[in-house]
């Protein structure tokens, strides 16, 4: 079973939530899958990586575009083909998406609003039943421990 991080946000934000995760384990070359809950989620995670300051910019395509190597951010959503070979899997769907399978680490957001936060323990109880052992630490601490 994989890594799986959960990670509690100070806010409701999961599109900057994945942007923060994403540029991270770019800069460790490492490559990401971000799964989205529909094609209008998907859409604001990549316009999000679109605007970052050139310095900070984080190669990324949508799952149904871009050359066929694939890009080092995949963004995927439920009804679009779901790349292979990734490493890091950021997951912003409610429930935990089949590719779940196919990557070592999964980060999931544990949001502020308490609509989210049952939803989030709901994937961490599923995560537990499948033998993960899921880690909980806040979104500033793990960008803190791993820079």
């Amino acid at each position: 079973m994989a890594d799986v991080t959960f990670c509690s946000l100070p806010d409701d934000n999961l599109v900057e939530f994945a942007c923060q995760v994403a540029a991270h384990f770019y800069q460790l070359r490492q490559p990401v899958l971000i799964t989205c809950q529909d094609k209008a989620q998907a859409d604001a995670v990549d316009e999000a990586l679109w605007v970052k300051e050139p310095a900070s910019f984080v190669p990324h395509n949508l799952a149904d575009e871009g050359p066929k190597s694939g890009s080092p951010v995949a963004i995927y959503w439920p009804e679009a083909p779901a790349p292979r070979g990734r490493a890091v899997l950021i997951n912003l769907h409610e429930a935990i998406p089949h590719v779940a399978v196919q990557c070592a680490q999964i980060f999931e957001a544990v949001p502020n609003s308490e609509a989210l936060k049952v939803a989030a323990r709901t994937r961490f109880r599923s995560y537990q039943q499948q033998g993960a052992a899921p880690k909980h630490l806040s979104l500033a601490d793990f960008l803190a421990q791993t820079h």
